[in-house]
């Protein structure tokens, strides 16, 4: 593709702006930590500065002189909306944003909808006849499986060809009920998110303590193990915190929550009598009342808590540690439950979508694979070193099936709750002996929301049969 003195412009000022729509890969359960095995070394350095290092973008699909080469000439010149809360003017999307129009020959605006609410707002604009073309799933009540309801296949309603090797097929097939494709992402997508463990290396090494990423290369990287590097920092005496441990984090790297999604057969299920969701709760409870998981991000940072379980944005040189020496950031995958099972990637389902009645179907399915082609931003700058960039990459494009995707959230709102809180909050809040008892409490009401969901999904099959 030829280079556009617009893009020239544009890369510059993304040289200097703000990477802020990466912070929509930040929070406590996104950015949404690759295949982690407890006898399994990283590919990655997984701390330290290595400037010498270039961050290499993952491999996996061919770039072609001109992906765009099929795209029908009907459909040059209209203008796609995506509908978003973030202003991607104002983020390194500026790039693609600018430049599209000049490359494919589709105009692209932003379709301002509230990130609170997304879907019930769309909804709404949708039944007055204010329609964008594109839609997001996201982390939390934006998440998977509402998303089914302002959604049409994109195999059914748009010519981009969904076999070009840029696509994540583990990731499409997550998305594929009855033979229709419903959502999809890139391989080495710029909008992706998944969680991680990051730990303070200054007061790791001043004060001689095993670090994460240790234990990880050892082969020794499990909840036992972080256990005793909670204990560890805890041991410094007043002041210091273990950590800051998001529990359904921790439950996703163990493959546990109340409502579970089985996509290869497209059915939800109940999650509470998994010993796994028991052993989340229960172990997070012991640390709790030990006082090891009381840490936050501001005693992170003045090198007082030890670790801190979240996304991605912490990679960024404008996330969470942005005030910290990008040096004493140290950075590791999610640890596994025990000696000989497998840490999963707890990732959130940043996937993107044609909406339902999309004026402009076709061309939004093109949209959708120039935005998430990375070679069409500048993301040079981005990462606090370039080997936490690499570390991006190879967490976030690891297959579906060593991820684990929480979607306890977008359940709960089927049963007109506003979070997973309706599942999860007896049994975080409980002494690890009542524990048992505060799961199996809401087993009823997960029951109600697993039954919705799978009612979701069977009017979604018929609709487009």
């Amino acid at each position: 593709m030829k280079t556009s003195v617009k893009r020239i412009v544009c890369s510059l000022f993304a040289f200097c702006i703000l990477v802020l729509a990466l912070s929509a890969c930040g929070g406590s359960k996104d950015d949404s930590n690759a295949n982690n095995t407890s006898n399994t070394s990283s590919k990655t350095t997984v701390s330290g500065d290595a400037s010498n290092v270039e961050v290499q973008r993952p491999s996996g699909w061919v770039a072609t002189e001109n992906p765009y080469e099929k795209m029908p000439e009907s459909i040059k010149g209209q203008t796609v909306r995506y509908a978003t809360w973030i202003d991607h003017y104002n983020t390194e999307g500026a790039v693609p944003l600018a430049n599209i129009e000049n490359d494919i020959g589709i105009k692209a605006e932003l379709f301002t909808v509230p990130q609170g609410g997304y879907f019930d707002q769309l909804m709404a604009m949708i039944a007055t006849g204010d329609v964008p073309d594109v839609v997001k799933s996201n982390e939390g009540t934006g998440c998977f499986p509402l998303t089914l309801q302002v959604l049409q296949p994109i195999n059914k309603c748009s010519t981009v060809d969904l076999t070009d090797s840029i696509w994540d097929q583990t990731i499409l097939e997550t998305a594929t009920i009855d033979g229709n494709i419903y959502l999809v992402n890139t391989i080495g997508s710029p909008w992706s998110g998944s969680n991680l463990v990051y730990y303070n290396k200054a007061l790791f090494e001043e004060n001689g303590f095993k670090t994460p990423a240790e234990y990880y290369e050892e082969g020794n990287w499990t909840w036992a193990t972080m256990e005793k590097v909670l204990k560890d920092v805890k041991s410094l005496g007043e002041g210091y915190q273990g950590g800051y441990v998001d529990v359904e984090v921790l439950g996703d790297s163990a493959g546990a929550s109340f409502c579970k999604y089985d996509y290869k057969t497209a059915t939800f299920s109940s999650g509470v009598s998994d010993p796994k969701l028991l052993a989340t709760y229960e172990t997070y409870a012991k640390w709790k009342e030990a006082g090891l998981v009381n840490g936050n991000f501001t005693q992170f940072k003045e090198g007082k808590c030890g670790i801190v379980i979240t996304g991605v944005y912490g990679l960024k040189k404008t996330g969470h540690w942005m005030t910290m020496d990008p040096n004493d950031v140290g950075y590791t995958y999610l640890p596994a439950l025990q000696d000989g099972t497998i840490g999963l990637t707890s990732s959130i389902y940043r996937m993107y979508g044609v909406c339902t009645k999309a004026p402009h179907a076709d061309a939004a399915g093109w949209f959708i694979r120039y935005w998430l082609d990375p070679e069409n931003y500048e993301l040079t700058d981005t990462f606090i070193t370039n080997n936490a960039g690499n570390f991006y990459y190879e967490l976030t494009n690891n297959p579906a099936s060593n991820k684990y995707f929480n979607f306890d959230d977008g359940c709960a709102v089927l049963i007109g709750s506003t979070s997973s809180a309706v599942f999860n909050s007896g049994a975080k809040s409980a002494a690890s002996a009542q524990v048992n008892t505060k799961i199996q409490a809401v087993s009823n009401q997960v029951d109600q929301a697993v039954a919705a969901a799978n009612d979701l999904i069977q009017k979604v099959k018929d609709q487009y049969k």
